[in-house]
């Protein structure tokens, strides 16, 4: 306990004590960095709850989220960067993200459960943004800022499946992807290990365009919700400051 005590304070004098690169500032100095994690779904409807025919039989769908089809997977992430100011950073951002698909119970047809199969998600995009330092001559430094870019979506399509009704559809039209615009606001956390090299965290939320749907079967009423939608991007950050 005594030992502890006596620890505390060094440890938290030297996250706060200012390095090299914090005498320096930010302004004028590049950094590259690149960043790891993943992304959670916050708000958004995938499908609409509607009700119609499918073969001329009596069917149904239940309204269902990204979170409900979709499971976080890897994001990854570059960024380069430039400081304008002692406090605030440009950047450029590059994206990839690949959500892992998944079966879900998504209405019924003719009175049986019907599933839904959808293709994997995949998206790159790309973002500017600001970073604002809230005390950049800190080895650990904290960050928000604006951001506002694209993301390019894969047209996606969707199986259909009552297996106790002995009915499939497969290779359904489901989504037409394309460009999407994008904005939203980060928030990060930094740590100098040296006077050019540094880690960190940074999380933020997205708001994100919706795509247009396909009306491929307007029997059923349109069960393609296709909905903006609400993200929020998590990432481990290692790069360089020069």
């Amino acid at each position: 306990m005594k030992a502890r005590r006596l620890l505390m304070p060094a440890i938290l004098a030297l996250l706060v004590a200012p390095g090299r690169a914090g005498a320096e500032g930010l302004a004028g100095r590049f950094s590259v960095a690149a960043q790891v994690g993943t992304q959670s779904e916050i708000a958004g409807d995938l499908t609409a709850a509607t009700q119609g025919t499918l073969l001329g039989r009596p069917a149904s769908v239940l309204a269902k989220s990204y979170r409900d089809v979709y499971r976080p997977a890897l994001r990854l992430q570059g960024v380069i960067a430039y400081g304008v100011s002692e406090h605030v950073e440009l950047f450029a951002r590059g994206s990839y993200y690949k959500a892992k698909k998944a079966g879900i119970e998504a209405g019924s047809f003719d009175g049986q459960p019907m599933f839904a199969y959808f293709d994997q998600y995949r998206e790159y995009g790309g973002e500017l943004g600001l970073r604002y330092y809230v005390a950049p001559r800190t080895r650990l430094r904290s960050y928000l800022g604006p951001v506002v870019g694209f993301r390019h979506v894969d047209e996606a399509l969707v199986a259909l499946s009552a297996p106790d009704a002995g009915t499939a559809l497969l290779n359904v039209p489901f989504s037409q992807g394309g460009t999407l615009a994008v904005f939203g606001a980060d928030l990060g956390l930094e740590f100098e290990i040296t006077p050019n090299l540094f880690v960190g965290v940074d999380t933020g939320l997205r708001y994100q365009q919706a795509p247009s749907g396909f009306d491929s079967l307007p029997e059923l009423g349109g069960f393609a919700a296709n909905a903006a939608r609400w993200t929020a991007p998590v990432t481990a950050t290692v790069g360089v400051r020069f």
